[in-house]
């Protein structure tokens, strides 16, 4: 017998033998029905694809992002109100 497959996600595509092969455990040894442990084979697989897509994209960058900065977007546009101060001091 061949040594069981359990990576769920592989370069990034759900390895449907190894749901399968999941599954079966879960119908083997802790009597689900098959239906429940398709489902529950399927949700470990989708919690695989989303720290697989973590790893590959993080969401957030460690470098600043750009302020909406009003003032420098009109410098930008018009190089003479560099000096322009609007300020009320």
């Amino acid at each position: 017998m061949k040594k069981r497959d359990y990576e769920l996600v592989k370069n990034g595509k759900y390895n449907r033998r190894a749901i399968m092969q999941r599954a079966y455990v879960y119908v083997r040894n802790y009597n689900y029905s098959l239906s429940s442990a398709l489902k529950t084979a399927w949700c470990d697989a989708h919690l695989k694809m989303d720290e697989y897509k973590a790893q590959i994209a993080p969401k957030y960058q460690d470098y600043p992002k750009s302020a909406n900065n009003f003032r420098q977007a009109m410098i930008d546009l018009n190089p003479t109100l560099r000096s322009y101060d609007s300020s009320w001091r």
